[in-house]
């Protein structure tokens, strides 16, 4: 994602995220409101970022750029939870949406503050049930705000790896369910996922 690319006209960001600094210019040559509509959705979750800025060099590749209060950061030195949320955001304008996409630790680089609101943009992404999105995290935040049925606890065992559905933990799985169960008032003595993650409850 970090690397310029050929000036042509592509219309997916790459199985890798590979072609996204020539898919943005293509985005921004053909559907420039598009384009807008991912910068304003960038500057949400990233209010430091001014605008997207891209650049055909000397030998006529695509550079990508985030200008950051004024100052043109190159993609090269992009945090990687930077560049996975543009090209999240990115795949907002695609013609032929990916009906899977993979996105590793989103939270990486990433303000805590705005964790919640990645959280909120890739349940909204879901529910619109055309690309399916399988996020590896180890934010407690991002758990917290997910809905039970998209959790799933992976861990490493002897003999393999176990995956298993947050949901199989029935109502001990979430402070709110425990409380209702047993009308308590007081549900300060119960913990959230995060708390729990951050215990080792799922640990192997």
């Amino acid at each position: 994602m970090r690397a310029s690319n050929p000036v042509k006209e592509v219309h997916h960001i790459g199985l890798m995220g590979e072609e996204l600094p020539a898919y943005l210019n293509t985005l921004k040559a053909l559907q420039p409101k598009q384009f807008s509509a991912v910068e304003k959705a960038l500057r949400m979750l990233l209010p430091q970022v001014d605008r997207i800025d891209l650049e055909v060099n000397d030998i006529g590749e695509v550079e990508l750029r985030l200008v950051e209060r004024g100052i043109p950061m190159p993609a090269r030195i992009l945090s990687e939870g930077t560049l996975r949320i543009l090209g999240m955001l990115a795949l907002t304008g695609a013609a032929n949406p990916p009906p899977l996409l993979g996105l590793e630790e989103p939270e990486n680089g990433i303000h805590p503050k705005r964790i919640a609101m990645i959280a909120e943009l890739l349940r909204a992404r879901g529910r619109e049930n055309v690309t399916q999105y399988i996020v590896t995290t180890h934010s407690p935040l991002i758990a917290d705000a997910m809905d039970d049925k998209s959790l799933f606890a992976v861990r490493r065992l002897a003999d393999g790896t176990s995956i298993t559905p947050l949901n199989a933990w029935g109502p001990l799985g979430r402070r709110n369910a425990v409380s209702n169960a047993l009308e308590h008032d007081d549900d300060e003595i119960f913990e959230p996922v995060s708390e729990r993650i951050m215990r080792g409850d799922f640990d192997g």
